[in-house]
């Protein structure tokens, strides 16, 4: 059975992440994590495994409790749990609803005069409005009664309102357990260290103290499998989730502190844990500047997944102080102080740590798929003809395209990443020009990359209230309604898409073909018949392998003709014309057709570059040069480097 590894990527944007609210459990009902174990499974196509779930700010708290509620009672109870916070996010009291419009209003009417509020959390007045909300207002509250219907104690408590959500001691055991690896690590890495000195060095003593430290860590590690499985039966966690699956049965190997014995304990724990997702939320350490991405498979207090992390994540240095948390040095394990904004700042959302650093290559994903809130379009000014519209610069225009991009930009930078990946990838894999030792030096996975973007104006429509910056931190609940059904629809939209991208380009092949072969002066007749006719004896034009590198859901509005519903983006690789590599990519725009949205159809074609390419070479370095000439074998004059796109 082929299975299909995917990360979801959920962008961070205040109450907005809603939308995320409502994607989530879509996508959630596609995935089957657990190992096929009954005969007829063996004998389905494809299946689908959630590998990773990455969020910052909103994103980290829709991420959350999706990947808390896909672990223990699986999609259904993930919607629960997103469904019960957003709603309780919202402002269902009558104070609570005049505070939020109050609000609104305030920062619409300085955004409109083009005011640039610079408020900070640590002097007046927001200092004075933190206070209020955090002391004066849970005591009004309760004056009121617990069931008054005017305003709630933990309306302004991020941390009372997940505690429904999710249970922290389970979280902290499963992080305890899965962090066995990374103290395995640490382990190797201090035997290698002293292994450098001898017996009698100074240093030693420092070496066997760290040593002892991180055995006593691994000890009480192991100890946190059973922690966890008494937890589960406490919770009423049964045996049909993901959770139980993975840690039921898992009885610990015969534990010895050699390098061996450890290193096979530490596989042990990570094939236990394949069925479960890796949660990663983010943030930047101020300190440092070091961009963090909070692991589930870490201690609570060794960046792993806490209520700290979550108020980390979602620390906006505009309305709240910098999170504090207790933390552990990697290189000297000693105990330091972190401080930490919004993950905004950082990675929004962690992308690249999908594929860097992980050990297991059955837990790097074959695609990313990004749940994003931030438009990745300017708003045009409205009434200009179209092809004659310029960007709207006026009244809170500038404060929402700068918060847009500001959100945008983060993101795009991890998509680079993976994106240079592929590219170094795609010259190690198959084709005739490619070296057979690069690609088997290569782990990597050729990613593919999906967004599914919220389009603000079709939920602005449903609301009758612009979406702009300001309305991220709107808790009104016709807002939350609206963004959630929205995040279904785009959610039920990509789904339809994925299931007719095989069928919509499955004639894109034979054209690309036919363009090869008329462009290296073959007759366009063999177009007709698909790829196999472009590729001639004489080698004048062959077509390779037709890439989809990502598909992009937009706007739900048909009546918008610059905006594609949908686009796909899309390259060749191994592709010869006349002898010579090229890389030929391109773009598709799609449309629903008439009736349901699962009728897509091409709208648009359009060749977006082509681009000659030369067979990588790998890099002989000085070392491997020396190496050669003491083995006898011949050296280039000049040693060759890879090429780069």
């Amino acid at each position: 059975m082929a299975t299909n590894h995917i990360a979801i990527a959920c962008q961070g944007g205040g109450s907005h992440a809603a939308y995320t609210g409502g994607v989530l459990p879509i996508l959630l009902g596609e995935f089957d994590n657990l190992p096929p174990a009954r005969a007829e499974d063996e004998a389905a196509t494809d299946r689908s495994a959630l590998v990773a779930i990455s969020g910052t700010s909103g994103g980290a708290i829709s991420a959350l409790l999706a990947w808390y509620g896909f672990i223990t009672g699986g999609a259904p109870d993930a919607a629960h749990r997103l469904d019960t916070f957003w709603r309780g996010n919202s402002a269902l009291g009558v104070v609570e609803a005049v505070t939020n419009r109050l609000g609104r209003a305030a920062a619409d009417l300085a955004s409109m005069g083009g005011w640039d509020i610079k408020a900070s959390p640590y002097v007046l007045p927001l200092s004075g409005m933190v206070w209020w909300n955090t002391n004066v207002w849970p005591m009004l509250a309760r004056m009121f009664g617990a069931d008054n219907p005017w305003m709630r104690p933990d309306f302004y408590s991020l941390q009372a309102l997940l505690e429904p959500g999710v249970d922290w001691p389970l979280v902290a055991q499963l992080g305890e357990f899965a962090s066995i690896p990374v103290e395995v690590e640490r382990w190797l890495r201090g035997d290698l260290e002293a292994a450098m000195f001898p017996a009698g060095a100074p240093c030693q003593e420092r070496y066997r103290a760290e040593r002892a430290a991180v055995e006593g860590r691994i000890t009480a590690r192991l100890a946190a499998a059973d922690r966890l499985r008494a937890r589960m039966a406490q919770l009423g966690i049964g045996e049909d989730t993901l959770l139980h699956a993975a840690i039921a049965g898992w009885r610990p190997p015969a534990v010895r502190f050699e390098a061996d014995a450890l290193s096979g304990l530490a596989d042990s724990v990570r094939h236990a844990l394949r069925p479960i997702p890796r949660l990663l939320l983010g943030a930047v350490e101020l300190h440092e500047g070091e961009f963090v991405a909070f692991s589930s498979e870490r201690a609570p207090g060794d960046g792993g997944i806490s209520i700290d992390s979550v108020l980390a994540s979602a620390s906006a240095p505009w309305l709240f102080r910098a999170h504090e948390v207790g933390g552990t040095d990697d290189l000297t394990l000693e105990p330091r102080p972190l401080t930490f904004w919004d993950g905004l700042f950082s990675q929004n959302p962690p992308i690249r740590n999908f594929l860097s650093g992980v050990v297991d290559d059955a837990r790097k994903p074959d695609e990313i798929w990004v749940v994003q809130i931030n438009p990745i379009q300017a708003k045009a000014e409205a009434g200009a003809p179209h092809g004659r519209r310029g960007i709207a610069f006026s009244g809170s225009d500038i404060w929402d395209l700068r918060n847009s991009l500001a959100g945008n930009l983060s993101m795009n930078q991890e998509l680079g990443f993976v994106d240079a990946i592929n590219r170094r990838m795609e010259t190690g894999r198959g084709g005739d020009e490619a070296p057979a030792s690069t690609a088997a030096q290569r782990r990597d996975k050729l990613v593919q990359v999906d967004r599914i973007v919220m389009d603000g104006s079709a939920v602005a429509a449903a609301t009758g209230m612009p979406l702009g910056a300001n309305s991220k931190l709107d808790r009104d609940p016709g807002l939350r309604a609206a963004l959630w059904e929205h995040g279904t629809v785009q959610a039920h939209r990509y789904l339809a898409l994925r299931r007719h991208v095989e069928k919509l380009f499955s004639g894109l092949d034979g054209t690309l073909a036919g363009a090869c072969a008329c462009a290296a002066g073959l007759p366009p007749a063999g177009a007709a018949s698909g790829p196999a006719a472009a590729i001639r004896p004489d080698g004048a034009a062959r077509f390779g392998e037709l890439i989809v590198e990502g598909a992009t859901v937009h706007g739900i509005a048909p009546d918008v003709p610059e905006t594609p519903q949908a686009l796909v983006q899309w390259r060749s690789a191994h592709t010869q014309i006349n002898g010579r590599p090229v890389r030929i990519e391109g773009r598709t725009e799609l449309a629903a057709g008439d009736g349901t949205p699962a009728d897509w159809r091409l709208k648009d074609v359009r060749i977006t570059a082509v681009v000659p390419t030369v067979p990588a070479q790998p890099v002989l370095t000085p070392a491997r040069a020396r190496a050669r000439r003491q083995a006898g074998q011949p050296v280039a004059a000049r040693p060759s480097q890879e090429v780069r796109h």
